[in-house]
């Protein structure tokens, strides 16, 4: 029996945008040498929204009043920005209270679980089950209107469109994998939280938004047999994988764009002799 391979929607997003890249990232284990300044402060907000939905989770089972809902989160947020530069944490406390003035405390909604980690093999063409076992983490799972909701918190420069949401898959690979595991999921919602502040006022509709996704079993199916089928093309790992340029992808969602580049200009040259040189390091502790 082949071995199980443990993998994540970051992964088959790695892959979808360049096989090379994945190859670089997920089987060599090269860990870039600087986080981006955009992953810095996604992971702090999400941290942020962590606090802020534990503590409504907490009045959800009676264990804190409504009331003392603020003093409870607002020390923890304030801890927690001071940690971060002085720059970032005035835009996180920008970015919170505009969650603040436009979301409240989500009072229609029960918070169910936080930060939830599960696992659920992929399933092959014919419906069993692949090697693949992919891992995700929800943001958040809420009851809202007698239905149940996975919620996913967003930062970004602008807000995403809807025809940008309709073709993530990360949101239907999400609510399939609950559902697999027994949580009749209904569907998800994008609930996204700009990052660039203009000079001129901004109105709340503009700096926040969310979206309610709905897909169908059958699309669902879908999307989880096309992300077996993607890993599969992957594992296992034989020679170079091939590059994919794209100036898109290649300019601002790839570290590896520059000694690549580099690497394919000189016969005989793979990009991975050129990391060491860039600062990147090969880190086997991680999935």
């Amino acid at each position: 029996m082949a071995k199980t391979q443990v993998v994540s929607f970051s992964e088959l997003d790695s892959l979808r945008q360049c096989p090379h890249k994945h190859q670089l990232q997920y089987i060599e284990r090269w860990q870039e040498p600087r986080v981006g300044p955009a992953l810095i402060t996604g992971t702090a907000w999400h941290s942020i929204m962590e606090i802020h939905y534990r503590a409504i989770q907490l009045v959800n089972q009676g264990r804190l009043e409504m009331e003392f809902l603020p003093g409870k989160i607002g020390p923890e947020v304030e801890e927690l920005l001071a940690g971060e530069e002085p720059e970032r944490a005035e835009l996180l406390r920008w970015m919170y209270e505009g969650h603040l003035q436009r979301w409240g405390y989500d009072t229609q909604w029960e918070v169910v679980a936080v930060e939830h980690a599960a696992e659920v093999y992929l399933p092959t063409d014919r419906g069993g089950r692949s090697r693949f076992k992919l891992k995700l983490k929800l943001d958040l799972a809420v009851m809202w209107d007698r239905k149940l909701w996975i919620v996913d918190h967003k930062s970004g420069k602008n807000l995403p469109t809807d025809k940008e949401l309709d073709i993530d898959d990360q949101f239907g690979l999400y609510t399939w994998a609950m559902r697999q595991l027994g949580k009749p999921v209904f569907g998800s919602i994008h609930s996204a939280n700009r990052t660039q502040r203009n000079k001129k006022p901004m109105e709340l509709t503009e700096r926040l938004g969310r979206r309610m996704l709905y897909r169908t079993d059958a699309e669902l199916d879908t999307i989880a047999v096309e992300a077996y089928r993607t890993f599969k093309t992957a594992y296992p790992a034989s020679g170079v994988a091939p590059r994919s340029p794209n100036s898109d992808t290649c300019r601002w969602r790839c570290s590896f764009t520059e000694p690549c580049l580099q690497a394919r200009k000189t016969k005989g040259t793979k990009t991975s002799d050129l990391l060491p040189s860039f600062g990147f390091a090969q880190d086997f502790t991680r999935h």
